[in-house]
């Protein structure tokens, strides 16, 4: 298995891995809900901060979805697929929207923002790490400065393979923690 940069090709194995690797989106029209909130717009507009880990067929199994400035992403969300989320799902409309506010004052210091799932069959063998270490390559090349993201409170692994990898307890609260790291 190897880490290589988002292809468009990768599109619909990365939409599955997103499915896959959450938790209370089983309901048929949160499916789209979820693409919204925490695949598709990466995809879309920022890929070039998007790495995925690929198996041997070359086949998408984990991500690293990045937007490298909070504030244009809230621009560009709102624009683009605020309306759309709204529709499948007014429930997850109002918790991305919450989001904005809890993440904001964050944001401002570790203005990049990322998502990292991989599918069962790649954990616990490194490709976390090595998936964090190509986007933060990426970063310093673009000169962003910190990286956040949120997690369930309750995701243990997660929580220690953050702790782990650097990142800082920023905030906590709402069953979640924001995670902050500096990129220098």
């Amino acid at each position: 298995m190897k880490v290589r940069p988002y292809q468009p090709k990768d599109f619909y194995n990365c939409r599955d891995i997103c499915y896959v690797t959450s938790h209370g989106f089983e309901k048929p029209n949160y499916k789209k809900a979820l693409w919204y909130m925490y695949c598709d717009y990466y995809l879309l507009h920022e890929s070039d901060t998007c790495f995925v880990v690929v198996n041997d067929n070359d086949e998408a199994i984990g991500y690293i979805l990045c937007a490298k400035d909070y504030k244009e992403y809230k621009k560009k969300f709102r624009r683009y697929y605020m309306g759309a989320l709204r529709k499948v799902s007014p429930k997850h409309w109002f918790m991305h929207f919450v989001t904005y506010f809890y993440i904001t004052p964050v944001s401002r210091k570790y203005p990049a923002h990322l998502h990292i799932d991989i599918k069962p069959e790649g954990q616990r063998k490194g490709l976390g790490t090595k998936l964090m270490d190509a986007l933060v390559a990426r970063l310093k090349e673009l000169g962003v400065k910190g990286v956040h993201l949120g997690v369930a409170a309750s995701n243990e692994k997660g929580v220690n393979f953050y702790r782990k990898y650097g990142f800082k307890e920023y905030k906590k609260g709402f069953g979640s923690i924001i995670f902050a790291l500096d990129i220098h």
